[in-house]
Formats: C-alpha cells, structure tokens, sequence
C-alpha cells in the first residue's frame, strides 16, 4: 500500500513564529491591545485564532472580523519569512523512502500556493490543500476533502505538524500524526495529544519511516 505524509505548512515546513508575532503585535496595538513575545504566544496560541485574539485584548464585538485577519495576513506578507533549515533534506528523506506527499494547511489556497512556489517546494507535492478564507479556524473539513481524495491512501497516511490541531485533525481523519516541537506551540503543550513529538522535520520523517516499516 502506497505511503503518504500529509504536511502542515505554517510552523512545519516554514518558519514563520517569528513573523506571525510580528504581525499579530502590529494588529493588537492598532486595536489597544498589548503587544506579546515569542514565549507568550507558543504557550498560548492555537485554532481558532478567533478566542486566542479575545484573550489578548481585542474586542471583537467593536472590531470587524474580516478587517483583523486581512491586517494581520497584510503585516505578515511584510514580515521575513523562510522554509525550516531540514525542510528540503526532510522532503527528499520522505520521497527516498517511496512516500507520497501533500500539504494540508489553514492558510488560504492561493496564499498557501505562492509560498510554496516561492519557497521552491510545491514539486515535492502531489496534492496542496489550504481553505478559502483567512479566518484561521480550522483546516477539518479539507482535511475531510484530501483524505477523500487519496481514497484507499489515506489508511496508510502520517501526518506531520505543530499544532494540537494538527492532532486532532488527524485523529479526525483517522491517520496517525507525529508533531514537530519548534513551530507554533511549545512542546509541553503538545504532549497533551499523545501522539510523538519530535525535535526536527528530518526526526519526524525518520519517525514516519520507521512507523510504516514496523508494521
């Protein structure tokens, strides 16, 4: 049966917490919130990004929805942004090894498109999946698409993220899932998945190899 890795984008294979906090304190101080730092927003952040963005101070029953989300993908399009220092030697592992692979991101199609062509990457996919908003709630129901997509492929699939929701999503789906802890959330708040969590995208791809191969 055919292998397959379903990759997260934002925090995975790109290395954008850096900019997101960028561009998320460029967005709270334009509405009167307090800015944040790197630490605050791993051991916080997390889908939907609507309560997160509550927590921090933004009213949102004075402030438009769309208008914050179009801010904040505005100041983060402006913010240096580049692909994990493992990125491309963990695509070739995975390929190396026969595995298919595609993305599954919240990040808007066209958005999630441009980056990956930028970034050189979108050749190593077979399938890219993002949303058609920039709401930042959740990537399930693609998630529900994709796996639909791969047919009888996705009972053999791995994904790999940096989220809690990458977890469930995955659960959802009904693959398995390795979380990588230097993206979006700090790796104590990841253990609560149990799922394994590793250091690197390379491990992760090492994890996916020997998982597959032990069974």
């Amino acid at each position: 049966m055919e292998k397959r890795l379903i990759w997260d984008w934002n925090g995975t294979l790109l290395d954008d917490v850096p900019a997101a906090v960028n561009a998320l304190n460029r967005m709270l101080v334009k509405r009167g919130a307090s800015p944040i730092s790197i630490a605050h927003y791993r051991s916080h952040f997390g889908f939907p990004v609507r309560p997160f963005y509550a927590e921090l101070g933004v009213d949102l029953d004075r402030w438009d929805w769309d208008e914050i989300c179009e801010d904040f993908h505005s100041y983060i399009a402006e913010e240096p942004q580049s692909i994990r220092e493992d990125a491309v030697a963990a695509l070739q592992l995975a390929k190396g090894h026969g595995f298919s692979q595609c993305v599954l991101s919240a990040l808007r199609q066209d958005l999630l498109e441009c980056s990956l062509e930028k970034n050189g990457l979108m050749g190593f996919f077979d399938l890219v999946y993002g949303v058609d908003n920039l709401d930042g709630a959740s990537k399930l129901q693609r998630g529900k698409e994709l796996v639909a997509a791969l047919g009888a492929g996705a009972a053999n699939a791995i994904m790999i993220g940096d989220t809690l929701h990458d977890a469930e999503v995955a659960k959802t789906l009904g693959v398995d899932c390795v979380l990588v802890s230097c993206g979006h959330q700090k790796p104590e708040r990841l253990a609560a998945a149990n799922v394994p969590v590793v250091p690197s995208l390379v491990e992760a791809v090492k994890h996916a190899v020997l998982w597959k191969t032990s069974k």
